[in-house]
């Protein structure tokens, strides 16, 4: 029994530890909790900070969600979601989240009744197959078919065509409509006609859904089982039809399977949208408008950000659903709901109001109107060109309210203070780059004297467009379109005025303005303003074409100048020895040249001399090219004898000032058939001066030509320079040395007709990479600029004017800010221009490609874009800038060169090391001269140089003695 009781006492002790420790366990992890709690909510607070100033902080509106569901505040979350949802639209993820929490906490009927609508405001932010499936299955967990029924039937016109998860949808509202079925049939029991007429009705409705499945092309799904799920419903009256449209069924997806597994393995997101841009077109011409919707909203769910995606889906529902608001006005809202910052979106979405609320009251669609533009103008626009097109639909809107027959003065009004305000912000946020072009304020001034007809007004307008903005008094057009205003609306009088001011301004097109003042005059005018304006236009016209002049002189005097220097180049030049090859000395010995020959003999090099005995006429001898020296004690060539028929060596001591006898003749004739094989004997030098000279003339000039055009043929040959064609010539380099003139001149052929083609080389007859292009025209020429870095054998071939002296070189790309332009670097090296368009052509039309390589045609992973306008660039620059392609992270800009951090001046100067190296070292010696200085003077003396900060004092000589203890060291 003790043993028992201590047994007992034993337990219980190791209870209470065992108690004792979970209390200190527990205690513990309350800590960590309130420790945890302090830190989210303390997060919470600061995220709230934040987007008390910047609402569209889309960041950080997710970080509050996430921090207040972990923190269990689901009414803070409820609030915090219902904030973000009224600027930006939710992803299916966050309204399921969202429903899912409600539904957590659903407990009455008015809490089901707003997930219900939380339900409606997801399905039209997105459409997502999952948000309509949990929509069904929640009403179907209400047990109201009849509601439940008319959801699924919404489901399966939103997602029922969707090709890779519509069966979904497809087989949730199948199984709902066979759990009506169940219950209406009562086995056991006798059924009532009422009941039997209800079976019949639910069975054919589920038939008619069997029949719609048919026809819809889905991917997974199992045609054949659906058709023997359909037979126990249709029993033997089986519908034969059915299996035709199955087949039409199974080719329409067999043509849309392609492009699904494109779909699944496209790797990023810009290849992705291109296919699905390929898609669409090809639905658009082979299925029907609603398959075409369907597929849009698919792709709009995957790139929601991609303004132009929107505008094309816009635009298709605004052509295929005329009058149909309830489907075009949620999308023009959802688009710009999406991408705000689009002026294109807000424009469609001003014009749909305007198309589809023609019956509502005016205050009501001015009220939507101008939600859209705010909506606009209030995403923070990166460009005055935006905000210009956003201002000028809403200015249309307000134009296309005010009734002219009737009373209008509040509606008038209206429009000049909207229209004064656009003025005052766009000038105030963009400056004068805002509304280049001056297009809202031209549209007032025309407002105000064609149908306000107020002139006045219209004046005060065109005088701020002219001489406040952009230097506008200097562009004709605007002068004009000022001018044909005020004749049409205005008074001669003014008219004539403007004439005036026009002409004393403009420097450019004045005849234009002279031509203009002159019609009016003549239809106008009298005699004597005829007579004024004759003489103020001659008057102008002295002085503008003294000013042409002037600056014509300036552009003679400058290619004066380039072509004096060019002629002095050319002075300066070596002549090519080859083609001098048959002028020598008459002191010298005549050597004939080589010449050319189609053999590639590198080894044994041999020339051909006529024989000392020919006449011309028979073919030339092969000597060895080197000539031997002469014996010691040789002297000069001796004159033969008259009657000697050879050549011999002279003894020793003759002169060869001796006069040939009488009848000597210096050549002899050999006898048919001599060949001459031996070689020459010691001491030969060749021929004489004079024979040499005998021996050129005999050449006939058909072996002259022939030879002198096989020498052009390989090294070329020196022209004069003609100046008439410098304006016809294009200067060609980087070329490949293996390219000649057949694989040149082709690629030019559509610019005009190529006069000749020189290719420039050294002295083996080697292409040197550059030559020059004649036209016969300056427009082919100019045309051939066009061709500047055509791929040449994988090198870019680069083609400039022609300019030998480099004076007028310029740079050929423009320096400056160029706003639809797109700067792209850090692009892998393997891409082409191909491949980098099709990156980029999913956002917007590409007018010009042009990739930055090296001289041998590498890309150096630089690459500029142009787009047709600036809003297209800087869509690019938000959608691709800090993109990974490849694995590489790109860097995408606007292109502007001259933001370059340029470097700072005077560094050659201050930097030591520069300086240093520039610096002669004292006893140094220089070219081609010996230094006598010892190396360890040399070296003490360059460490100690001083520094551009220490005063430089002078090197004291050394004596004798100090040298004596340098050489003892």
């Amino acid at each position: 029994m003790l043993q028992i009781a201590d047994e007992m006492a034993d337990e219980q002790e190791e209870m209470l530890q065992d108690s004792s420790g979970d209390g200190s366990s527990d205690e513990d992890d309350d800590d960590v909790n309130e420790q945890r709690e302090g830190e989210l909510r303390t997060k919470v607070e600061e995220i709230r900070k934040q987007l008390d100033g910047n609402e569209l902080y889309y960041d950080g509106h997710l970080n509050l969600i996430t921090v207040l569901r972990e923190l269990m505040e689901l009414e803070e979350a409820r609030k915090a979601r219902e904030k973000m949802s009224e600027v930006y639209p939710l992803t299916p993820e966050l309204w399921l989240d969202w429903i899912r929490d409600e539904q957590k906490i659903c407990s009455t009927p008015e809490e089901r009744e707003y997930i219900v609508n939380l339900f409606e405001r997801a399905v039209k932010d997105y459409t997502s197959v999952q948000v309509w499936m949990e929509y069904v299955m929640f009403m179907l967990g209400g047990g109201d078919y009849t509601v439940t029924r008319a959801v699924g039937e919404k489901a399966l016109t939103a997602v029922g065509t969707h090709v890779a998860e519509g069966l979904l949808v497809w087989q949730v509202v199948l199984l709902v409509e066979k759990q009506i079925y169940s219950g209406l049939q009562r086995p056991g029991t006798v059924q009532s006609e009422e009941d039997m007429k209800a079976q019949e009705k639910q069975q054919k409705r589920i038939q008619g859904l069997y029949r719609r499945l048919i026809r819809v092309p889905l991917l997974n799904a199992d045609y054949q089982h659906l058709m023997e799920e359909a037979a126990e419903f249709f029993e033997d009256d089986f519908d034969v039809h059915m299996k035709a449209d199955l087949e039409k069924t199974k080719q329409k997806l067999n043509e849309k399977i392609p492009f699904e597994e494109k779909l699944l393995q496209a790797e990023n997101d810009t290849s992705k949208l291109a296919t699905y841009r390929l898609y669409i077109q090809q639905l658009q011409e082979n299925d029907n408008p609603a398959a075409t919707q369907s597929l849009y909203e698919r792709a709009v769910l995957d790139h929601c950000l991609d303004a132009s995606l929107w505008e094309e889906y816009v635009r298709f529902v605004i052509r295929q659903f005329p009058g149909l608001d309830y489907v075009v006005l949620p999308v023009c809202e959802r688009s710009q709901r999406n991408c705000p910052w689009s002026a294109a979106l807000c424009e469609l979405h001003i014009s749909a109001l305007q198309l589809f609320c023609v019956g509502e009251e005016t205050k009501t669609l001015m009220k939507k109107v101008k939600g859209a533009l705010e909506k606009g103008l209030g995403s923070g626009l990166q460009s005055g060109s935006e905000a210009t097109r956003m201002w000028m639909s809403y200015l249309v809107f307000q134009r296309r309210l005010i009734k002219w027959d009737q009373e209008h003065a509040g509606e008038l009004d209206a429009l000049r203070e909207s229209g004064q305000q656009a003025i005052t912000m766009i000038d105030s946020y963009f400056g004068e780059s805002g509304d280049i072009e001056s297009e809202i304020p031209r549209f007032l001034a025309r407002i105000e004297a064609e149908f306000a007809k107020n002139m006045e007004r219209a004046r005060e307008i065109w005088n701020d467009i002219i001489m406040k903005r952009n230097n506008n008094f200097k562009n004709v057009s605007l002068w004009l379109e000022f001018i044909n205003l005020e004749r049409s609306y205005g008074t001669e009088k003014h008219c004539r005025k403007l004439f005036r001011r026009a002409l004393e301004r403009v420097w450019d097109w004045v005849e234009s303005i002279g031509n203009a003042y002159l019609h009016f005059e003549q239809e106008t005018g009298t005699i004597e303003s005829m007579e004024e304006f004759q003489k103020r236009y001659e008057d102008r016209m002295l002085i503008v074409n003294k000013k042409r002049a002037e600056d014509a002189a300036k552009l003679g005097e400058t290619n004066e100048n380039n072509q004096e220097r060019r002629q002095q180049r050319d002075k300066g030049k070596r002549q090519d020895k080859k083609r001098q090859a048959f002028v020598q000395p008459e002191t010298e010995t005549f050597k004939a040249p080589h010449p050319v020959s189609k053999r590639k003999d590198t080894q044994n090099r041999k020339v051909s001399t006529p024989h000392e005995g020919s006449n011309g006429n028979d073919a030339p001898q092969s000597v060895e090219r080197a000539v031997m020296p002469p014996p010691s004690g040789h002297k000069e060539e001796v004159t033969p004898p008259p009657g000697f028929k050879d050549i011999v060596t002279p003894p020793p001591g003759f002169k060869s000032d001796v006069p040939p006898p009488p009848g000597f003749k210096d050549t002899i004739t050999p006898p048919p058939g001599f060949k001459d094989s031996s070689s020459p004997p010691p001491g030969y030098t060749g021929s004489s001066s004079k024979a040499g000279k005998r021996e050129r003339e005999d050449y006939t000039d058909t072996e002259h030509e022939v030879k002198k055009f096989k020498v052009a043929e390989l090294h070329g040959v020196r022209v004069k320079e003609d100046e008439s064609e410098d304006l016809c010539t294009v200067f060609l380099s980087n070329l490949d040395f293996s390219v000649g003139k057949e694989e040149v001149v082709p690629i030019f052929a559509s610019c005009g007709e190529v006069k000749d083609f020189r290719l420039v080389k050294d002295y083996k007859c080697r292409s040197k990479g550059f030559g020059y292009l004649v036209f016969k025209t300056q427009s082919a020429a100019a045309n051939a600029l066009k061709y500047d870095r055509t791929a040449i054998k994988g090198r870019p071939m680069y083609v400039s004017a022609y300019d030998p002296e480099g004076h007028t070189h310029q740079f050929k790309y423009s320096t400056g800010l160029e706003r639809e332009k797109v700067f792209i670097r850090g692009l892998p090296f393997s891409l082409t221009e191909e491949k980098i368009k099709e990156l980029f052509i999913s956002h917007g039309e590409i007018k010009e490609i042009r990739l930055v390589t090296y001289r041998n045609g590498h890309s150096k992973g630089l690459c500029y874009l142009t787009y047709p306008n600036a809003e297209t660039a800087e869509k690019v620059v938000k959608a691709m800038d800090g993109t990974e392609v490849e694995g590489k992270i790109i860097s995408v800009m606007i292109s502007d060169p001259s933001n370059k951090k340029k470097p700072d001046e005077g560094n050659a100067t201050t930097n030591p090391a520069v300086k240093n190296s520039e610096k002669k070292v004292p006893g140094s010696r220089g070219k081609g001269m010996f230094n006598l200085m010892p190396r360890s003077l040399m070296r003490a003396t360059s460490t100690t140089e001083p520094t551009s900060s220490e005063k430089e004092t002078p090197i004291k000589p050394k004596s004798n003695e100090d040298f004596r203890k340098m050489f003892l060291k």
